[in-house]
């Protein structure tokens, strides 16, 4: 142990050494990733290499056994069972069923093919038998988290080879879950005919549990959802969502089976229903972050001698990898109708080898299924890969815009609101209208007789459910957060308005919807004089206030009635309207909220 490491050691215990390793960890994942961003990087290669450097610079001690590696690996844990519920929250029968052509040719072929090359080449180095089996396909598997944020990353959230991507990584997560089910029965140890009993029980409690979530989903849980939402609390229904998810992951490990099923019944309990858009989004800023962790983690746990002995035969692994994943892709993209460009782009995004594959590389390693020394060239084949499949991709992109051909494929139609499972990912030049109270409506029914497309965000679960029905777009979601405004395609956007008068959440919204989208026209209502200086620093010209406009409609009205003809009216309204200007605020100060 290195003299940091015995430094942080002596000053305290499991808590010192828990907020020194996550305090380093952030802090070198932050630092990366502002580097990287300032040459136009992705931030997936500099976690890797913050876990790497913070392993080898001994400030913590990350050997195997030790309790900083074991609170390291249990966050990254919990990574994966977030990304398993968000995986299940966005599973929906209609998604897998439009997600059948494409991701079930293409998923299956890169999987197979992937496969069959990496056991060839595994049996010339002398590995055999189960623990052959299991590398190869371990090594076939690619990394959902990944393929699809480059996309997102790279401006390409609606392209062709996003929706090739999104097939293929859930068909190949539906059967890392089987995988994970049956794993047990391979690494008990068991006589075969054991073995397949062991594996059948397990697979029908699988089922079992699966048909609870099912219930769940119908019974209890919407119920549950609604009676929170009622509460219009942002933290109680954030809770709630969190609650479930470990909740039934916890129920399923009790169950013998793993937590990463557990999870993914949670997100599939949620799937479809009006809430899931809101749940995706409370639950996307924690996956995010402890994904992080995870990839933290990955880094950290490579054996840096064992890598300089072998590079030269990793490097050439890696780019076998690279090059086999993305050429069998490419291949049956095309073959499913996938333009070309989004067919190879689809295949660099998922060229790198998956997260899933250290999850259950690690447990087939505690069971003594593979050796140490191939579970270390698969963590470091998972770095190798996954940091050099954003730079393929960034390089690509340029490079291939001249492919894309009219004659192409026809690109997925817009998506409807009334379909919760669906993205809307096609919607260009809309109008994101936040709540749907009286001014919302107005609003909403005008821009629709101007065949004006619009996404409504509302957080009254009734209105929402009810707008759905009738074949709107809507999100069940709070209008605060960045990803509920992604998910309406605040970069695509022709208009944001806030149609309720809360200056806070719209100062809030108004300020993410001019980052994501510098050109967005921006709309909202203000109550008091002092909500109309605070907003005006982020929505300038598009302020309407509340009680401004009833103040110039009043004295309108009243004029009206003393036979005033409208030269008189005007002239009044222009020196109320010029009194206004020389008050700081617009109006004298008003004190009514305090009365």
């Amino acid at each position: 142990m290195s003299a940091h490491a015995v430094f942080f050691a002596a000053g305290g215990g499991a808590e010192d050494q828990f907020l020194v390793l996550l305090t380093l960890a952030l802090l070198l994942s932050v630092g990366a990733s502002l580097l990287l961003g300032k040459l136009r990087l992705p931030p997936l290669p500099g976690y890797f290499l913050c876990g790497i450097l913070l392993a080898a610079s001994g400030w913590v001690d990350l050997r195997g056994g030790a309790p900083a590696a074991a609170l390291l690996s249990q966050m990254g844990n919990v990574g994966i069972i977030l990304l398993m519920f968000t995986i299940g929250a966005e599973s929906s029968l209609h998604e897998l069923m439009l997600m059948r052509r494409s991701g079930l040719v293409a998923g299956l072929a890169q999987l197979s093919l992937t496969a069959a090359a990496a056991a060839l080449a595994l049996s010339a180095l002398g590995l055999s038998g189960t623990a052959l089996a299991l590398t190869a396909f371990l090594a076939a598997l690619s990394s959902t988290a990944v393929g699809l944020k480059l996309f997102q990353d790279f401006g390409l959230a609606n392209h062709p080879g996003a929706r090739l991507t999104l097939g293929v990584a859930l068909l190949q997560d539906l059967v890392v879950i089987l995988l994970l089910v049956l794993l047990p029965g391979l690494t008990s140890g068991l006589k075969l005919h054991q073995a397949a009993q062991l594996t059948g029980l397990l697979t029908l409690k699988g089922l079992v549990f699966l048909a609870l979530a099912a219930g769940l989903s119908r019974f209890g849980i919407p119920q549950l959802l609604r009676l929170v939402s009622h509460s219009r609390s942002r933290e109680l229904f954030t809770l709630s969502v969190l609650a479930l998810c470990s909740g039934i992951a916890s129920l399923g490990s009790l169950l013998g089976l793993n937590s990463a099923l557990g999870a993914f019944a949670a997100g599939l309990a949620v799937s479809g229903s009006v809430y899931s858009h809101r749940i995706l989004a409370d639950a996307g800023t924690f996956r995010d972050f402890f994904l992080t962790i995870f990839f933290v983690s990955v880094g950290a746990f490579v054996d840096l001698p064992f890598f300089f002995a072998h590079w030269p035969s990793l490097l050439a692994g890696a780019g076998a990898i690279l090059l086999v994943k993305t050429a069998v892709l490419t291949l049956a993209g095309r073959w499913g109708g996938v333009p070309l460009r989004g067919a190879l782009l689809s295949g660099i995004a998922l060229s790198g080898v998956g997260e899933f594959a250290v999850v259950v590389a690690t447990k087939a390693a505690a069971s003594g299924l593979l050796g140490p020394h191939v579970l270390q060239a698969l963590l470091i084949e998972v770095v190798l890969t996954l940091g050099l499949s954003p730079l393929l991709m960034r390089l690509a992109i340029p490079r291939t815009r001249h492919w894309e051909s009219a004659r192409s494929s026809k690109a997925p139609k817009p998506e409807s609101g009334g379909q919760f499972g669906k993205r809307l990912r096609g919607l260009r030049d809309h109008a994101i209208l936040c709540g749907y109270g009286t001014v919302g409506q107005m609003v909403h029914q005008a821009l629709e007789r101007l065949h004006i497309p619009v996404v409504i965000v509302e957080l009254n679960a009734q209105t929402a459910r009810r707008l759905i029905k009738e074949g709107h777009a809507v999100l069940f979601a709070d209008i605060s957060q960045a990803d509920t405004l992604e998910l309406a395609g605040v970069e695509r956007a022709r208009v944001i308005a806030i149609t309720f008068p809360h200056a806070d959440l719209a100062r809030s919204a108004l300020t993410i919807a001019k980052e994501r989208n510098p050109q967005i026209a921006t709309l909202c209502r203000a109550r008091f004089p002092s909500d109309v200086a605070a907003l005006r620093l982020v929505a300038p010209l598009g302020i309407v206030h509340d009680e401004r406009e009833a103040g110039l409609e009043m004295l309108r009205l009243c004029l009206t009635a003393y036979d005033r003809d409208e030269s008189e009216i005007a002239l009044a309204t222009a020196d109320l309207e010029l009194a206004e200007q020389e008050e700081p605020n617009g109006f004298p100060e008003d004190h009514s909220r305090e009365t």
